[in-house]
């Protein structure tokens, strides 16, 4: 939607490349309980820091799976990635805490509302 920038969103999602099963695609560890199944309105379900040409195309619970050009190779098994959910409410109700960055700095909280319904 262009409506901001990949720096003007704080919260992200760390996830780990587990698999390159074929050209054009990755196998990620991050799926619905993190990432969410809301699509908003958007292509995909997340936007992938620092690769515009890659988008996340599935969820199962667990894994996500990252579709770009088979002619490129923009990623490792093991890599981290960084990944801006679609909606932050449904990501960080599903955590027990969360990691907080600034610069070299970095600091645990817990998500008191973790799972919370009232």
């Amino acid at each position: 939607r262009d409506v901001c920038g990949e720096d003007d969103c704080a919260l992200r999602v760390v996830a780990e490349v587990v698999s390159l099963p074929a050209p054009g695609r990755a196998v990620i560890d991050a799926g619905s309980k993190v990432l969410t199944s809301d699509l908003l309105g958007l292509e995909g379900f997340g936007y992938v820091v620092g690769h515009p040409e890659v988008d996340v195309v599935g969820l199962s619970e667990e894994h996500g799976v990252l579709h770009f050009e088979p002619d490129l190779t923009p990623f490792e098994i093991g890599e981290r990635i960084e990944i801006i959910p679609n909606h932050v409410c449904v990501v960080s109700n599903m955590l027990d805490q969360v990691h907080l960055v600034r610069g070299e700095s970095i600091k645990t909280v817990d998500v008191a509302a973790r799972g919370k319904v009232l």
